[in-house]
């Protein structure tokens, strides 16, 4: 698959919109992931280049989807932890056929989750839920990140390789991460209702 996107030329990049687009995509993206891990910091870090091409790669895989903002944050993780090209282009294919449908277009994956995680929310915690229904915050867009990218930008590099460990085994329920994201709101409550006090 790599060989696909490497041997086409620049006359036949510039007759392929789509590619051109993903590839300008995927080099923007590439040039602000985690920059400030060693092993993506600097110019010419190979830790980038391997990042560009995985994702490359990954888009001639699943060229219907290609490439979306956000695939970058999801595998530069397994990179870190693997090092390897191979291996963490397997592994983000598995952690894609999980969470492809938050990167569909129409977004019906993500309004789900959103969705959910209300409903979830006022089961748990309706007085919360209604204050933010106040600020108009209720429909919980500001967690929109979180469930995309599974926390990616919301925790320490480190935690979030144990986060998603624990999220892989789909234990104890598929949505697992729908609870970690209420966990948050309520660990977030005091600050969150105090703000609006003030």
């Amino acid at each position: 698959m790599k060989v696909q996107w490497k041997s086409v030329s620049e006359e036949q990049e510039m007759r392929n919109s789509l590619l051109r687009g993903y590839r300008n995509l995927i080099e923007r993206d590439v040039n602000r992931t985690d920059r400030n891990n060693t092993f993506f910091s600097g110019n010419d870090n190979p830790g980038l280049t391997l990042l560009h091409d995985v994702l490359m790669t990954y888009c001639m895989y699943n060229f219907d989807l290609g490439y979306v903002q956000g695939m970058s944050d999801l595998l530069a993780p397994l990179l870190f932890v693997t090092q390897n090209e191979v291996e963490s282009f397997w592994c983000l294919t598995g952690f894609m056929d999980l969470v492809h449908l938050n990167f569909e277009e129409s977004q019906e994956a993500m309004k789900k989750q959103l969705l959910q995680l209300s409903l979830l929310l006022r089961a748990l915690d309706p007085e919360l839920c209604d204050f933010l229904d106040s600020q108009d915050s209720g429909s919980l867009c500001f967690c929109f990140r979180w469930l995309l990218i599974w926390f990616k930008r919301e925790f320490s590099f480190e935690d979030i390789l144990t986060l998603w460990e624990v999220l892989w085994t789909r234990l104890p329920c598929e949505n697992f991460h729908l609870l970690v994201a209420c966990s948050i709101l309520e660990s977030q409550r005091g600050e969150l209702i105090g703000r609006s006090v003030v």
